[in-house]
């Protein structure tokens, strides 16, 4: 077994295909291949199933991916050892949401990258519970939620409360005034399910007894927010992403008895994985540009 196929294996296992790492890693296929046949030689038993076009790990698979991340950070840790007082190097996985990657990590980037040029950074949007359970599955390195709680393995940093509000085209500013015996004749348009403010809206409409005539689910905030100022509908979603809109009277804030409370947003990373320098300096351009912010 060598290290070489360790990457590979991890590799596969990010991009979800052999082309895929391949392409990734500058091997050609053959070559991807003849590693993950080393592994499956040395473990005995096949590590990846072929489903058609994509490969999802065996059971075996999976420990085998537990252990060769362990490995990889030990082998990343020894690799940064000189660099302690030098030039920052290395690769930082981060998962977000679409609203933090929009109206906050662009600038958080930017800062970082003009700081610490030579750290590969890859971003993966996905919705708060995924960033969690990726981070516990060590996929990714460092991963923002906009959440409530958080499990007990994710060592977690609280950047600040997001305000939630529910909008509408000024002309549906009284809309909630209009249920009748429960029933409340208007479309909700909101993003995927799993996204942690639409169960947070959800859960209030149950518990208020509240059935909605329909429901929108479309795939991006700017999308969501075009439908809502076209008139089709209603939104909730955090301030920072509608303010503008607000400003511009093109959205009207949608008043509502007993308001959500605002969703603390959350920096972690796994409480066992190695923070590396990279990671470490990407954590305290973090925490500067949000003590900034919110003053």
């Amino acid at each position: 077994m060598e290290l070489r196929q360790l990457i590979t294996l991890r590799t596969i296992n990010e991009k979800g295909s052999f082309t895929g790492a391949a392409a990734e890693l500058g091997y050609t296929q053959s070559t991807v291949t003849s590693h993950i046949q080393a592994l499956e030689q040395f473990v005995g038993v096949p590590i990846f199933d072929r489903m058609g076009r994509k490969v999802v790990l065996t059971d075996v698979g999976k420990r085998l991916m537990e252990h060769a991340t362990v490995m990889l950070q030990e082998y990343e840790r020894i690799q940064n050892l000189h660099l302690e007082n030098g030039e920052i190097t290395g690769e930082i996985k981060i998962g977000a949401p679409e609203s933090m990657t929009v109206y906050h990590l662009d600038k958080i980037l930017k800062t970082f990258r003009e700081q610490y040029p030579h750290v590969k950074i890859s971003l993966l949007n996905i919705n708060c519970y995924d960033v969690q359970n990726q981070l516990i599955s060590s996929e990714i390195d460092v991963g923002f939620m906009l959440i409530r709680s958080l499990k007990k393995d994710i060592n977690r940093m609280k950047l600040k409360e997001e305000e939630l509000v529910l909008v509408g085209s000024p002309e549906k500013i009284s809309t909630f005034d209009h249920i009748n015996n429960g029933s409340w004749n208007e479309c909700l348009i909101t993003n995927e399910k799993g996204c942690s403010y639409r169960t947070d809206f959800e859960n209030y409409l149950r518990e208020k007894h509240i059935e909605l005539a329909h429901n929108m689910e479309l795939w991006s905030i700017e999308a969501i927010k075009r439908c809502v100022m076209s008139g089709l509908g209603i939104g909730f979603l955090p301030l920072v992403t509608v303010e503008k809109e607000i400003k511009d009277k093109r959205l009207a804030v949608i008043s509502y008895p007993d308001p959500i409370a605002p969703m603390p947003l959350y920096v972690g990373h796994h409480k066992d994985k190695w923070v590396s320098p990279a990671i470490k300096n990407f954590l305290k351009v973090v925490n500067h540009y949000f003590s900034r912010v919110t003053i």
